[in-house]
């Protein structure tokens, strides 16, 4: 019984860890951190969470812990999680970022992603070949749409990425999904699947690489 009442409060301080501020309407973020850390305020926010989200809050404990051992993602803190999904969103333009050859645009374009998301979205080849028409336009509408507005076009890839991982998530199970979009401040509506614009494997593939690229580097940071 012991054993169970510690990984429900795991479970549960991993829950509550991972929902943004955001979705704790009316709770100043002083507060929240500070419940955060109390068992008391932990109880209260636990018990606001349950009524919002009941199938996040009041999940199978065996199921969430074997997602808690294969989705790194569930332990992101936010800026972590903040900057795997603008990469997302990022490669997801690149077949329209491709395409741009107007030395001004570029220029703004690279400004705008910021220079390593750009580089980043100009070499990823998730479709293996030749992108799909359709992920081209979509992108250059959505880029036009923006016109030279930096800070709507960050947003817009940003809402792209967002897509996309809560896509993946939801190829896995709607709670992930679910559980995912309470770690953003705001979330397009679920599911997402269908409108997605990276092949199917494409997060997972990045996610694998990022738990690797993690293990490198705590093993050179150990003393030899």
């Amino acid at each position: 019984m012991n054993a169970e009442r510690a990984m429900r409060r795991q479970h549960a301080q991993a829950l509550l860890d991972g929902l943004h501020s955001e979705r704790c309407v009316g709770v100043p973020a002083d507060l929240l951190e500070h419940a955060r850390c109390s068992a008391l305020g932990r109880r209260h926010l636990a018990r606001a969470a349950l009524r919002a989200a009941p199938a996040v809050f009041a999940p199978d404990h065996e199921r969430w812990q074997a997602w808690s051992e294969a989705e790194d993602w569930l332990h992101w803190p936010h800026a972590t999680l903040e900057t795997f999904t603008r990469e997302l969103g990022a490669i997801a333009f690149g077949p329209a970022l491709r395409v741009a050859v107007e030395r001004s645009e570029v220029l703004f374009l690279r400004e705008a992603f910021g220079l390593d998301a750009w580089r980043r979205a100009q070499a990823a080849d998730p479709w293996r070949g030749a992108a799909p028409e359709a992920v081209r336009h979509m992108g250059r509408a959505v880029m036009q749409r923006c016109e030279r507005d930096a800070q709507a076009l960050r947003d817009a890839v940003f809402e792209r990425g967002k897509i996309e991982f809560l896509g993946h998530a939801g190829r896995n199970d709607a709670r992930l999904a679910e559980r995912l979009a309470l770690a953003y401040a705001s979330a397009p509506a679920l599911p997402c699947i269908k409108e997605c614009w990276l092949p199917a494997g494409t997060v997972a593939g990045l996610l694998v690489s990022s738990r690797a690229s993690d293990e490198t580097d705590v093993a050179e940071a150990q003393p030899e």
